[in-house]
């Protein structure tokens, strides 16, 4: 594990640092999603980048959201973009409120080094101050390396969501 790690907030002016971070994330994201060009094409990197940053602009406007950078020697390495919604049960009892890593992404030449389990960890601890006593993720079905990520810190499949044309 990397001992010169620093995790920290970030604010909605900060997002810029992020960008390539999520460039290189959405090439990972086409790379294992081949099975989705029938639905459409996927965007460019950076038309993919407009429009997750104004997301993560809009989520951070509510003070029940927030982003985590992980930087080693001052250098990005990671990100955890996170928010809290409240939850009403439906099938299944839930906690009032669950929260939602919208976005976990680590440089690929970092992966392995134990980064993505201290972010993990630290999204894990600011839900719970926000007592957030669920978490919930999306991960593309075909993204193996997340899933088995996801599975070793207690997560389960929950749904699954098809899309197609209309």
């Amino acid at each position: 594990m990397n001992e010169d790690l620093q995790i920290k907030r970030i604010t909605a002016d900060q997002l810029d640092k992020l960008a390539p971070l999520w460039k290189a994330l959405h090439r990972h994201h086409v790379g294992v999603a081949g099975h989705l060009e029938p639905i459409g094409a996927p965007l460019s990197p950076e038309a993919s980048w407009r429009n997750r940053k104004a997301k993560y602009v809009a989520w951070l406007a509510s003070p029940d959201a927030f982003a985590l950078i992980a930087e080693v020697d001052g250098e990005p390495v990671g990100y955890a973009m996170a928010r809290v919604k409240d939850e009403a049960p439906g099938s299944w009892e839930r906690a009032s409120k669950t929260g939602i890593l919208e976005t976990l992404c680590v440089r690929a030449d970092q992966r392995g080094g134990g980064i993505g389990t201290r972010l993990f960890e630290a999204v894990r601890s600011e839900f719970a101050k926000r007592d957030a006593a669920q978490l919930e993720l999306a991960v593309i079905t075909s993204n193996e390396g997340a899933i088995r990520f996801y599975a070793r810190q207690g997560l389960v499949p929950y749904v699954t969501t098809l899309v197609g044309r209309s």
